[in-house]
């Protein structure tokens, strides 16, 4: 009786909301300026290079432009969610942009080399796929912001 007490309270709250609003911004904005320095522009080469969907971008942008792409992209996002709170049209483009972003980080998992590795004869996620299977939560998280703020925008009938 008191766990759907909780889940009452969570649920007039908006916690979930809330919780992934601000996580995925704080996320997108952090990881979106990093994006801006030269560790980060090389450490993303490798999964940039082997994407079938991102590869492209390198043969027509440097590492370091392209790194740069992806950093305001991801701000862009992170800010239009922010700002989901005032506008939920906003929110909505941006969640689209999340879900965007963390599908195609989502699907490096599958396209860069050893992401997983056998460890005491099991296999698991290596220091890289530990790094990249988390988008897969965060792209769940994408989609609940998506359905929450299509709801705001549609009810609201913009």
């Amino acid at each position: 009786m008191k766990l759907l007490k909780l889940a009452k309270w969570l649920d007039e709250k908006n916690v979930a909301f809330i919780v992934s609003s601000f996580g995925i911004a704080i996320i997108l904005l952090w990881i979106g300026a990093f994006k801006f320095t030269p560790t980060e522009s090389n450490g993303i080469a490798g999964l940039v290079k082997n994407s079938p969907l991102m590869s492209w971008m390198y043969h027509i942008f440097s590492i370091t432009t392209t790194s740069a792409i992806i950093g305001a992209l991801e701000i862009t996002a992170a800010l239009a969610i922010l700002a989901g709170n005032f506008s939920p049209r906003v929110g909505l483009w941006g969640s689209i942009l999340c879900v965007v972003i963390f599908f195609v980080t989502s699907t490096f998992f599958l396209t860069t080399p050893d992401t997983v590795a056998k460890v005491d004869g099991v296999w698991a996620p290596s220091g890289t796929g530990s790094f990249l299977i988390k988008d897969i939560s965060i792209l769940g998280a994408s989609l609940f912001l998506l359905s929450h703020f299509g709801k705001k925008t549609f009810a609201n009938g913009n």
